[in-house]
């Protein structure tokens, strides 16, 4: 089976097992930036709080800039990793004025990817799967945020090679996946990961691309009605 045809026919199996997710909505750059790095390591709902706070205390974002770190790292205590978070966020927004005068990432709309990444990328704290969330959140750029749900769940699927490490999972991924289903099968493989696919316990038995999976420790399931 052509990878192309076996990613959309993944898709298609997701979006009957887990509905098709909503439209995309733009969000601001700069937010969506401190967003997925409060998402590191810890939870959407532990991050989404930490970062609603954060919002809240600092809008506009330049008064973070003059804020005491610690201070900081309190109001995003729900996240994890505090102290590296609120000193990381802390210097990206510190970089993004000193390049552009204004906490502001408008100029990236006009870049290409390759060139956006190196823009985003050049920051300290910055990798590959913030860089690709603010492309594909932000400007709606065909690249694909790689995850431990897409890590994990795509190599199951045989979609990915078992030796491929995750900064190459991320330049693969954004190659073979058609460009108009980057958005919808990005939130398909988190979903299915979360649900269905975990780490430790991956619930075989309820797995709607059960027949397309290769993973050498999936368990065997009781027969079911097609999908």
């Amino acid at each position: 089976m052509k990878i192309e045809h076996k990613i959309r026919k993944i898709l298609r199996l997701l979006e009957k097992a887990y509905g098709r997710p909503a439209p995309l909505r733009r969000s601001e750059p700069v937010d969506e930036l401190i967003r997925t790095v409060l998402s590191q390591n810890t939870s959407d709902k532990n991050s989404l709080r930490a970062f609603a706070v954060l919002k809240k205390r600092f809008k506009p974002w330049d008064g973070l800039l003059a804020a005491d770190t610690g201070n900081i790292a309190r109001l995003i205590k729900h996240a994890g990793l505090a102290n590296i978070k609120a000193n990381r966020i802390k210097a990206i927004l510190r970089e993004i004025k000193r390049r552009e005068s204004k906490l502001s990432l408008a100029l990236l709309k006009n870049l290409d990817i390759n060139e956006s990444i190196r823009y985003l990328r050049s920051m300290k704290g910055v990798g590959p799967k913030t860089a690709a969330c603010v492309l594909l959140f932000s400007f709606g750029k065909p690249i694909m945020p790689v995850d431990t749900h897409i890590f994990r769940v795509t190599k199951r699927l045989g979609i990915i090679g078992k030796d491929l490490d995750i900064e190459e999972t991320h330049i693969l991924l954004s190659k073979i996946v058609p460009k108009d289903l980057i958005y919808g099968f990005h939130l398909g493989i988190i979903e299915h990961g979360r649900k269905t696919c975990k780490a430790q316990k991956p619930r075989c038995w309820d797995c709607v691309v059960y027949d397309l999976c290769r993973f050498k420790g999936k368990k065997l399931r009781k027969k079911r009605g097609p999908y």
